[in-house]
């Protein structure tokens, strides 16, 4: 999860700021928001909301991946001849884990959306460099988030988040399962997961969280104007027609190219660390 953050969170911050950006004072893409952010903010603006990634990314891998090992234990006791589950059981299980890891991240969610974009309500290059953040830190979002918008505002976006997560875990998870059992086949009938190697669980991994993103991305653009918003509660189909109202359908792709070129290493490498854990930790083979 650590790997996770440092790798990606540039990408996550370009994508975020892509996504709440108005139509006015939208960037021309990806590059033009990196060069912009960097220029008028300095590389470690990249790294804004780090610190609610981290809380949020460690928190919704331990409770996705419980969740799903013991929403898929209970599933496996419904086959009396101990058949393994199916891709299709497998991406159910996903999708049922995902309810338990969207709710939990959703306060840290809110805080890392709220300080990525802190400074870039308008376009960076309008910013002078000496203007101060909307935020100090990660705690003075909290403290002010909650005196603001109550307990609830770190809530804020919750059906999003659910609507985001339940079908990208069903598609994440079931196309990693799919793929996996498709290269354990490839090499005969006797073969277990365990004798992956490495490159075939980070390409897995990889494919499995570009698709997952590729599918639910729409929806990840509405979370993050939900959350980045300080008005009275919008709600989700409020947003959505709000956004396709002023900006047009192409809105709700914006960030899209930043999420995937984030999406194959970073979901390979929590793969990667998933399954070695399991062999070499824990000892499971499977």
């Amino acid at each position: 999860g650590i790997c996770n953050v440092i790798a990606g969170q540039p990408f996550d911050t370009i994508k975020v700021r892509l996504q709440t950006v108005s139509k006015s004072n939208a960037f021309s893409g990806p590059f033009d928001c990196f060069f912009s952010t960097v220029r008028n903010e300095g590389v470690l603006a990249l790294y804004k909301g780090t610190s609610g990634a981290f809380v949020s990314i460690m928190t919704e891998n331990v409770v996705l991946l419980t969740a799903n090992t013991g929403i898929k234990r209970i599933l496996r006791g419904f086959h009396k001849d101990g058949s393994p589950l199916t891709v299709t059981e497998t991406a159910f299980c996903g999708g049922c884990a995902g309810f338990f890891s969207a709710t939990a991240i959703t306060p840290a969610e809110v805080i890392k959306c709220r300080l990525q974009v802190s400074r870039s309500r308008r376009r960076p290059s309008d910013v002078l460099k000496t203007d101060p953040p909307r935020y100090k830190g990660p705690v003075d979002c909290l403290v002010r988030t909650v005196r603001a918008e109550g307990v609830g505002g770190l809530f804020r976006g919750l059906s999003s988040v659910l609507a985001r997560d339940l079908p990208f875990n069903f598609v994440f998870l079931g196309s990693y399962e799919a793929a996996t059992s498709g290269m354990v086949a490839l090499r005969g009938k006797d073969a277990k997961k365990s004798a992956l190697s490495s490159i075939e669980i980070l390409t897995a991994g990889g494919l499995a969280g570009t698709l997952g993103w590729a599918v639910i991305f729409p929806i990840d653009v509405i979370k993050s104007r939900l959350q980045t918003t300080h008005s009275r509660s919008p709600t989700m189909i409020g947003m959505a027609r709000e956004i396709l109202a002023r900006e047009g359908a192409g809105a709700f792709y914006k960030g899209c190219s930043a999420a995937l070129l984030r999406a194959f290493p970073a979901n390979a490498g929590l793969f990667f660390g998933y399954e070695m854990a399991q062999r070499h930790i824990f000892g499971r083979k499977h």
